[in-house]
């Protein structure tokens, strides 16, 4: 049976559902926001913004720790700046969808961890004071924790978590996959009643002026403790107040920078109203937003400049006030406190009781009693002990951190397999020369101070072939000759000195049998290359140590 031809309504549904079906498909592949997540200009901006907050630190070291090496004070500055590159890249990377299994604690502990680390050493580098062995095992903590490390150590607690807290609230008012999805609703059917979930980038934004504010302050304040004298306001009079240059541009950029992040998130909030709204708008208007924002600013900064501007100082000793006066009153509370609670346990019924002293022992049990003795740990242990555990979470957050950025180790691998290598070769090289030197050479060969002791001869004999100990055992005979006179000449064969150290000795059958018969076993392993079982070779230690007691008896006699 053919076919049944469609009719025009159903070629024209089932075209519909297909091109639904592949704008779905469409939609579902690209579920985030490319343009905002990819753009590089807001990150870069960000870093600025933060970089000037060391740029101010700069300024007050200069200020306050004249003393400071400046190699110390760049360092510093320098690591924040670090912490802040590294804090807003990271956080840029991991909102993007495919590494949301990454977004963990572990890995943002193993980021600051490596930082630290890496503080650490430089400016222990920086400063010419890297501890001695006998410091770092003996007091760790003092070799660690110094003044300027713990001021680096904050700087750049601060910087990293202002990079991370500022990108991610710029992160958040991208484009969600919900919002994405429906603005292709102009080819879905059931679309137009379906709402995106409320993202709150309003509220986002005010959260970071709020911070931006916030930090701003702290930065004015910390300049206006650079000025200690009291300058009268006046026309242009910041220029009479003798801050330092560089920390008045840091904070002139960290607003400006501020200023144009804040009309970026606007325009985010905007993008999200025009997406959601189907709102038509051409490209040029988001590519050229910042160009717009510049010259707002711009036009703001030329207008300011022919406006009056008075002193900080002023500023910085109100607000100097109210911080005391808050303080103070703080203080005063604890302090009433205090002095309540322990008029309280005053008034309990044993407060004022005393425990009963311990009986004194007598004389006698004192004598009687011996002092414990007492565990003698070495005071390298501590510090030894610390440094690999230090070494231990040093690995692990590197593991952590690196792991997931596509990093190959399999160089370390081979590295690792070629001295592991080279090593185990060295070692049997090691042992071949300790048996031809200490064991298997002639006496003639070897010096009086190179004699092996017994340890070392027990040792060699375990590790020697049946073939070598025969020679051994042959050497040691040579040498027990040659204590009582009877040396092997130069050019005299194994066998007759076999018969003249036979006929010297006197010697009876049986010990001669036995220097026969380990001057065969010689003879047969040196010239003629014969193979020695292990059973033969035991039973020549056997005939040796027989041969070696009748020597002994001899010369007694």
């Amino acid at each position: 049976m053919g076919t049944q031809p469609k009719l025009p309504l159903q070629e024209a549904l089932s075209s519909a559902e297909d091109t639904e079906a592949s704008t779905l498909r469409q939609s579902a592949a690209d579920q985030f926001d490319r343009d905002w997540l990819n753009a590089l200009f807001r990150p870069a901006l960000v870093i600025v913004m933060v970089s000037s907050m060391n740029v101010v630190l700069l300024a007050f070291l200069r200020q306050y720790a004249p003393d400071m090496a400046a190699s110390v004070r760049w360092t510093i500055v320098g690591m924040g700046v670090l912490a802040a590159i590294i804090g807003s890249i990271t956080t840029t990377w991991l909102a993007l969808p495919a590494q949301r299994l990454r977004r963990s604690s572990a890995y943002r502990a193993a980021e600051i961890f490596l930082l630290i680390a890496l503080a650490r050493f430089a400016l222990w580098l920086a400063g010419g004071t890297l501890p001695g062995l006998l410091i770092l095992l003996h007091d760790p903590l003092a070799a660690l924790l110094d003044g300027v490390f713990l001021f680096a150590l904050v700087a750049i607690l601060f910087t990293w978590y202002a990079a991370i807290d500022f990108t991610d609230d710029l992160t958040r008012m991208a484009l969600q996959p919900d919002e994405l999805w429906l603005a292709q609703r102009a080819h879905i059917r059931f679309a137009d009643s379906a709402r995106p979930a409320p993202t709150g980038r309003a509220a986002i934004l005010r959260g970071f002026v709020a911070r931006w504010v916030i930090w701003g302050i702290v930065l004015i304040l910390l300049a206006s403790t650079l000025r200690l004298g009291v300058t009268r306001p006046g026309f242009w009079a910041l220029t009479r107040l003798e801050i330092d240059p560089l920390a008045i541009g840091a904070i002139l950029i960290y607003f400006l920078s501020g200023l144009l992040l804040i009309s970026l998130g606007q325009l985010a909030v905007l993008r999200a109203h025009w997406t959601i709204d189907r709102v038509p708008i051409t490209p040029s208007i988001v590519r050229n937003w910042p160009l717009y924002t510049v010259l707002v600013i711009t036009f703001f900064g030329v207008v300011a400049v022919f406006l009056p501007l008075g002193d900080t100082y002023l500023l910085s000793i109100i607000l100097a006030t109210i911080l005391n006066l808050l303080f103070s009153l703080i203080y005063l509370l604890f302090r009433l406190l205090t002095v309540a609670v322990f008029m309280l346990l005053s008034l309990l019924p044993f407060a004022n009781q005393r425990p009963d002293a311990p009986p004194s022992p007598s004389p006698a049990e004192t004598m009687l009693q011996e002092p414990p003795e007492m565990l003698v740990i070495p005071p390298w242990v501590g510090g030894a002990f610390f440094w690999l555990s230090m070494l231990i979470l040093l690995g692990y957050a590197a593991r952590i951190y690196f792991s997931d950025k596509q990093l190959s180790l399999g160089w370390l691998q081979r590295l690792w397999t070629r001295l592991l290598g080279r090593w185990l070769a060295l070692f049997d090289a090691a042992v071949r020369w300790h048996s031809q030197t200490f064991v298997a050479s002639p006496e003639g060969k070897r010096g009086p101070a190179q004699r092996p002791t017994w340890l070392q001869r027990l040792t060699g004999w375990r590790l020697l072939t049946p073939e070598q100990r025969v020679r051994f055992l042959y050497f040691r005979l040579l040498e027990q000759g040659a204590k009582r006179g009877i040396a092997r000449g130069k050019a005299e064969t194994p066998n007759r000195y076999a018969v003249r150290l036979e006929t010297t000795l006197d010697a009876p059958a049986e010990t001669a049998a036995d220097i026969d018969a380990l001057t065969d076993a010689f003879v047969q392993v040196r010239y003629a290359g014969r193979a020695v079982e292990p059973e033969d070779a035991d039973a020549l230690h056997e005939i040796w140590r027989r041969l070696r007691k009748a020597l002994v008896t001899k010369e007694a006699e």
